[in-house]
């Protein structure tokens, strides 16, 4: 069994990069009011293949350095606020054998003639940029505790600074969204496995009034080798319901023949904000409670399946969470 049962923080690291569901490994079990948790956490996510509606590309790489501070804090026995601020540092790699040289976005392009692109910054120059991404603050209500522990949470998140989006590396979307889910544990008695699961609906900002709306899901299996001691397996999973799809919403040439000729347009310069976004990651983790006051925490993950992004090539994290009590 746990050293201790622990509260849920949900986080939300939205993006062009990967568009990853990210939990923390806590969950929506026993708090008192006045409990508190801070969480400091480093991710790696190298990104590959685009997949579109026919086919996979493979000429460029994205590489991703993310800061990720998360918090939360007790209000009632029952209510949680939680608020997470990440930093992103990202880099367009483009194949050296490709003779387009990996198709950075640059909005300076000679060919944008009817629509000229409001924001000018280029940074798929095989350089790192970044800054602070999204910031998110929301409640979580511990509705049911015990072996069956349902915690239903809402949250709001909106970016930080007006960060180009038109880029292969870009941070993030910048676009505001608000996730409506429920965090579910399930411990069985008398037993070392713990099960898991975070579903949200997410509420986004439309862009050019399109319903980019998704759906975000993570299931995992843990098991407790030691009270201070587990590792689990989990899935990721990310479905837009609507969007644009490559490559029909914007030529009727699969082999893209007419690029860039019919792709001087505003739904263009916004594709990445557009399209249909559908992934699922693997991945694989572990907690070491350290003592009670401190969690040593880390995942692997690689994408199994993508449409309409780049799938996660590799990612992995490593996080230190600190506790607070009340008592």
């Amino acid at each position: 069994m746990p050293l201790h049962s622990y509260r849920s923080i949900s986080v939300f690291l939205l993006g062009c990069l990967a568009a990853l569901f990210l939990t923390d490994s806590v969950w929506a079990q026993s708090q008192k009011k006045g409990d508190a948790s801070l969480r400091i956490e480093y991710q790696y996510i190298r990104t590959g293949d685009f997949s579109d509606a026919n086919f996979d590309f493979d000429y460029w790489t994205t590489d991703s350095h993310i800061g990720l501070l998360s918090g939360d804090y007790a209000i009632t026995d029952r209510l949680t606020v939680y608020a997470a601020l990440p930093y992103v540092q990202k880099r367009f790699n483009a194949d050296p054998n490709d003779p387009f040289g990996g198709d950075p976005h640059n909005p300076n392009d000679p060919w944008w003639i009817d629509f000229q692109p409001p924001d000018k910054r280029f940074i798929d120059d095989e350089n790192f940029h970044g800054g602070f991404q999204d910031v998110s603050f929301g409640l979580s209500y511990l509705a049911l505790d015990g072996p069956l522990t349902v915690a239903p949470y809402i949250g709001y998140g909106w970016p930080t600074t007006d960060y180009p989006f038109y880029a292969k590396a870009a941070i993030g979307q910048n676009l505001w969204t608000m996730p409506v889910g429920v965090t579910l544990g399930y411990t069985p008695n008398f037993s070392d496995w713990q099960f898991d699961a975070n579903v949200a609906y997410v509420f986004s900002e439309k862009p050019l009034d399109i319903n980019v709306d998704y759906w975000l899901a993570y299931l995992s299996a843990r098991y407790w080798f030691k009270p201070r001691f587990a590792m689990n397996v989990f899935l990721s999973a990310k479905y837009i319901r609507n969007g644009l799809v490559m490559p029909w919403d914007f030529t009727d040439d699969p082999f893209y023949g007419n690029y860039p000729d019919d792709f001087d347009t505003i739904e263009w310069w916004q594709h990445d904000r557009l399209l249909r976004h559908r992934f699922v990651n693997l991945g694989v983790g572990f907690d070491y409670f350290v003592n009670e006051k401190y969690l040593l925490s880390g995942t692997w993950f690689t994408g199994i399946w993508a449409e309409q992004t780049n799938v996660v090539d590799r990612a992995f994290s490593l996080a230190l969470t600190r506790y607070f009590s009340a008592e």
